[in-house]
């Protein structure tokens, strides 16, 4: 963790990106394509994994791909869905990784209890 508690893209918006996996959204790239489709997977450059995507054109054509990577700096818009309450996912993520984080350290664990040793004659 960084600064403050918080780890480095937590002090970004790709958390909230990051919040919204396995959410139907559309993305707007930079080159005018429209891709609608489930969001799949998203790193901190924000490259993201988008399956069953539908793409369309700037003239309406539609194209229908099982599964998409987008590459972060191509990425114009990402519209959140309006029935999302994305204070509650980001936090809900948040909280999932900091119990990942005290599992995967063992910190906050309980210690093992000693073994007795037993000798036999």
């Amino acid at each position: 963790m960084g600064k403050r508690g918080q780890r480095a893209f937590e002090r970004t918006l790709v958390c909230v990106i990051q919040a919204l996996m396995g959410l139907e959204l559309l993305v707007e790239l930079r080159n005018d394509l429209s891709i609608r489709g489930i969001l799949d997977d998203c790193d901190n450059a924000m490259n993201v994994i988008i399956k069953d995507a539908t793409v369309e054109d700037v003239e309406g054509v539609q194209k229908q791909l099982p599964l998409v990577f987008l590459r972060g700096s191509n990425i114009r818009f990402v519209h959140i869905p309006d029935n999302v309450d994305i204070m509650k996912l980001v936090e809900e993520r948040r909280l999932m990784l900091d119990q990942a984080a005290t599992a995967y350290t063992g910190k906050g664990a309980p210690a093992p209890k000693p073994q007795a040793s037993v000798t036999t004659a």
